[in-house]
């Protein structure tokens, strides 16, 4: 699953909640990032879910001198299932592109939020001034 179509495809699936009416383009970019880092964040979990250690990291007995998989890390927050194995190599399940996109998406979302707040604020404010 390390393949940037599926990228593409979560950030198209986001995008298309984007409005461009005056006035509605914050809450499109609001649905829009919320939506893509949710799809990222759960797609990444899936992999972590799927991720059988005893299937994925097994023991390299044909190398000669022998390589032994020394642990499993993994976790849910931010997604990543790795195996370590004891000459130094290292294989990463969860995509690459699915920590930096869900990232970016969390960020658009939060300065989204606090820009809609702080419109609200303005129109409140203009609203009650006498």
């Amino acid at each position: 699953m390390g393949s940037w179509f599926l990228a593409v495809l979560l950030v198209a699936c986001g995008l298309a909640f984007v409005r461009f009416h005056e006035g509605r383009r914050l809450v499109g970019i609001i649905k829009a990032s919320a939506t893509t880092g949710i799809l990222c964040y759960v797609l990444g979990c899936l992999q972590v879910a799927m991720t059988i250690p005893a299937h994925a990291c097994p023991d390299q007995l044909e190398l000669r001198p022998t390589v032994h998989l020394i642990r499993y890390d993994s976790g849910i927050l931010p997604p990543q299932a790795t195996c370590h194995w004891d000459n130094g190599t290292h294989q990463d399940f969860v995509s690459g592109w699915i920590n930096p996109l869900a990232l970016v998406c969390a960020t658009v979302l939060t300065a989204s939020l606090v820009a809609a707040s702080v419109l609200a604020y303005r129109r409140h404010r203009k609203g009650r001034t006498p």
